[in-house]
């Protein structure tokens, strides 16, 4: 399916909500966002994406120009003993250059403190993201307040 959305021109919305989708499979998704130039949103909420896939996304976000709401609400995106988060790091500094972005969902991503802080200095950097949903992680207060 990603294979043949790379090209896709008429899709502005992909919903892919609670579809058992793995990790190999998301990074595939984010891989199709490099060409795919029309697609605007992309829900993706109650998947098993993780680490890979969010590394994924966040090289994706530094080229793709077109997407404008992206959803990854309950999924896996960090591991649950946060001993990796190179994945959400990636996801993050991709974050930090997009332009385009305008809504993110990550609530309930089992995400740590220290990703409240790296997502706390990323929106001092990126000001087009209006709308972030982050909450049920586990963010220090000082970080929400700043967010």
């Amino acid at each position: 399916m990603a294979r043949h959305l790379a090209y896709n021109e008429t899709l502005g919305t992909l919903h892919l909500v609670r579809k058992n989708i793995q990790d190999n499979e998301g990074c595939d998704l984010a891989k199709m966002l490099l060409t795919n130039s029309v697609l605007r949103k992309l829900e993706l909420e109650g998947n098993c994406l993780g680490a890979k896939t969010a590394k994924e996304l966040g090289f994706a976000l530094q080229h793709n120009r077109t997407l404008k709401f992206l959803d990854l609400e309950s999924n896996q995106l960090s591991p649950q003993d946060n001993t990796d988060s190179s994945g959400i790091m990636r996801f993050i500094e991709g974050l930090r250059v997009n332009q385009s972005l305008l809504s993110l969902n990550v609530s309930n991503n089992q995400l740590g403190p220290e990703i409240g802080q790296q997502f706390r200095a990323c929106l001092e950097k990126n000001h087009t993201l209006i709308d972030f949903e982050f909450g049920n992680n586990a963010f220090r207060l000082d970080d929400v307040r700043k967010i």
